[in-house]
């Protein structure tokens, strides 16, 4: 495994100084999470995660919560993190959006051009996650893990499918391109498509790089006052049979 670098990254708070400690009970939908606070009071909190986080959230688990924030949130918490064993791992995929800068700040990848970093920029009927210099990156957050190899997705997304055929597009027609995986979890020593979970988004990503699409990863080392350290792992393209 790569070495690790301090990172000075934001927390994973947005709303408060630090998490409040609590405990998960239930998801009664996709978007929402019932956790126990300190003292047995039950509230529900947002979820800002679409996929299954399956191994990553389970009855009974610590969970860190952000809030409470005022009207008009009907949620008036927001779930910031989970710890299913010995190691937190991040819920919020918008937080890997918010470390990138850092990452880059500490140069974790050399291949990415230097220049100045913009979010959410458009181009033609597309938006990226950032753009450095003259080059689109799209970031995505990686929570699954099998055995140490980090996974994406963990559910279906036509979304991430979309983005890996746009910027095959944007790279085949001379735009320097990349896609950025952050596991949001620190016991990751490698990232891979999930085939089994969705084969588009696999032929999409291998489609990708085949045209020329930087793919690269780095796994956070994940606590209650957020992303402390960062490495490289690598990401795995080849097939392989898995039960």
């Amino acid at each position: 495994m790569g070495r690790w670098v301090q990172l000075a990254a934001p927390p994973l708070t947005t709303g408060r100084s630090k998490p409040i400690h609590a405990t998960f009970i239930e998801r009664p939908h996709r978007f929402a999470a019932m956790c126990s606070l300190r003292g047995g009071h039950v509230v529900a909190a947002h979820l800002p995660n679409p996929g299954r986080l399956t191994g990553v959230i389970a009855p009974r688990c610590a969970v860190l919560l952000d809030g409470p924030f005022p009207p008009p949130r009907s949620l008036v918490y927001t779930m910031l993190a989970s710890r299913p064993a010995g190691t937190w791992v991040g819920t919020n995929t918008l937080y890997a959006n918010r470390v990138f800068p850092s990452l880059i700040r500490k140069r974790l990848f050399p291949e990415l051009e230097a220049g100045s970093i913009q979010a959410e920029v458009a181009h033609g009927r597309s938006r990226f996650d950032f753009r450095i210099g003259s080059m689109f990156v799209e970031v995505k957050s990686v929570t699954l893990v099998d055995q140490g190899a980090g996974r994406f997705p963990d559910a279906v997304s036509a979304r991430a499918t979309r983005h890996c055929d746009e910027l095959a597009a944007l790279v085949r027609s001379g735009q320097p391109c990349a896609i950025v995986f952050v596991a949001q979890r620190g016991d990751v020593t490698s990232v891979a498509p999930e085939d089994n979970v969705d084969p588009a988004f696999g032929v999409a990503l291998r489609g990708a790089a085949g045209a020329g699409v930087l793919v690269l990863a780095c796994a956070l080392d994940i606590s209650p006052a957020g992303a402390s350290r960062a490495r490289r792992v690598p990401v795995v393209l080849q097939t392989s049979p898995r039960l």
